[in-house]
């Protein structure tokens, strides 16, 4: 089995070259792929198994897609079932996000009538003709959403 996915392997970056739309998978990815589907029995799959790879995916960086898909598929499994059954009971659904930590998040701290003069602004800026106009409509923009901003900024640029 290992010998036909290093096969498929070549196969897919081949086709990955020629179709833009599919993202090809480095040689790093496809050893991830093999070591990890040679661990599981395609046919007796559960939903704890199904988890294990897509973690051992995501952490390697192979995201979901036509590539991943054909290399799965020489190995056996079938890419949709294996992503639906680590979804287990929330299949179809769209998984919510991580829950954020207390105090992890800063928001502007703008008010409802400083909003409006926001939009306004943007609305002017956008609607301008002359690029003086739009300079100073844009210095304005800056300077509101400056003072607005959280202590910390606007991107936490550590996470």
């Amino acid at each position: 089995m290992m010998n036909a996915i290093s096969q498929a392997s070549q196969a897919l970056n081949v086709t990955s070259v020629q179709n833009s739309s599919v993202q090809a998978l480095s040689s790093e990815q496809m050893t991830v792929i093999e070591e990890t589907l040679a661990q599981f029995d395609a046919d007796s799959l559960n939903s704890t198994d199904a988890l294990s790879i897509v973690e051992s995916f995501s952490e390697a960086g192979i995201t979901p897609g036509k590539a991943l898909e054909d290399a799965m598929s020489v190995a056996g499994f079938d890419a949709r079932s294996v992503g639906e059954l680590a979804r287990g009971e929330n299949a179809g659904q769209s998984m919510p996000p991580p829950p954020r930590a207390e105090g992890d998040v800063q928001a502007l701290n703008i008010s409802d009538d400083q909003l409006s003069e926001l939009s306004e602004l943007l609305t002017s800026y956008y609607d301008e003709g002359s690029s003086e106009d739009k300079e100073s409509l844009l210095a304005t923009i800056q300077q509101m959403i400056q003072e607005a901003a959280p202590e910390s900024g606007l991107v936490d640029v550590l996470a």
